[in-house]
């Protein structure tokens, strides 16, 4: 009974918590006065909004339960787990990217023809103006630390957690004893259901763009959820998972503020051949500590 009641406790969080995500925002924008709206930048109100959110999904937590940190998956990581994460998600980022484009290009090409070169950012909207044309140091506060933080906490700490712990309880032992032990073929199973799943839903709440540049986000985000979900799942705490998505954030802002812009060819789709080499060392790195951890384990 109480690893059902601590399941049903999980998806009912997490189905608030991204109802919040969802329609909080607009909700608020119907609800504040006019004229404090418009004295706020897009940035700076989605920042307030991620802030609101992430406040009440964590008071929901506490309130539900004893242990809510170990509910949400937030245990202290390791600096193993980090120094991996941060490696890997420029890789990871390219390629998402470079899966995102090559789904994405029958319809980009069928755009350039029919509605010209200007589709693609018309389409990215203000969300895609922003992030070209604000403050770098607001823009990385809200794409990439808040972002990572609130996002994560929602997909791959709530609505994870919810997914493993309701597996766990139909084919395995109690779902908060499953949580909490960590363990088990249980774990892997109900952990890679909530991996995919969390994925899922984090790609299809970011459809909120038209024509091949939404195709290529929903893309890319779900790709990252995967990467997030894996992280988690493999550390045992969705801090790691943050670090990815922190990482892949800050990389995707900063390619597109031309900051890895080179003059040689692309050999990788459009992905610039310094973010390529990038990805390739942080390949490499992650490797040669791997294999250095493990022939150190087995000495």
């Amino acid at each position: 009974m109480e690893g059902r009641a601590y399941a049903l406790k999980l998806v009912a969080i997490a189905a608030l918590w991204l109802a919040l995500a969802r329609f909080l925002p607009d909700f608020l924008w119907r609800a504040l006065p006019r004229a404090l709206l418009d004295s706020l930048s897009l940035p700076v109100y989605s920042m307030l909004c991620q802030v609101a959110t992430t406040v009440l999904g964590v008071g929901m937590a506490r309130l539900a339960f004893v242990r809510a940190r170990a509910a949400l998956g937030l245990e202290r990581p390791s600096l193993w787990h980090i120094s991996i994460a941060m490696l890997l998600a420029p890789a990871v980022f390219v390629m998402a990217s470079y899966l995102a484009l090559k789904i994405a290009e029958p319809y980009l090409l069928a755009e350039l023809a029919t509605e010209g070169a200007g589709a693609s950012r018309r389409n990215a909207g203000a969300f895609g103006r922003a992030v070209a044309e604000a403050p770098l140091a607001l823009t990385l506060v809200w794409g990439a630390v808040l972002a990572a933080i609130a996002e994560e906490l929602a997909f791959r700490g709530a609505l994870f957690g919810a997914v493993e712990a309701s597996i766990a309880r139909v084919f395995g032992p109690p779902a908060d004893e499953v949580a909490s032990s960590g363990r088990g073929g249980e774990r892997w199973f109900s952990g890679g259901l909530a991996t995919v799943a969390s994925a899922v839903v984090f790609g299809a709440m970011h459809a909120d763009m038209k024509g091949s540049v939404g195709i290529v986000r929903v893309v890319a985000t779900t790709c990252l959820g995967l990467a997030c979900g894996t992280a988690r799942l493999l550390s045992g705490t969705v801090v790691v998972a943050m670090i990815v998505h922190f990482t892949y954030n800050a990389v995707s802002l900063m390619l597109g503020r031309g900051l890895f812009r080179g003059d040689s060819e692309p050999l990788v789709s459009v992905v610039p051949n310094r973010l390529l080499a990038l990805a390739a060392l942080g390949a490499l790195v992650a490797l040669g500590i791997g294999v250095g951890r493990r022939a150190s384990r087995r000495a």
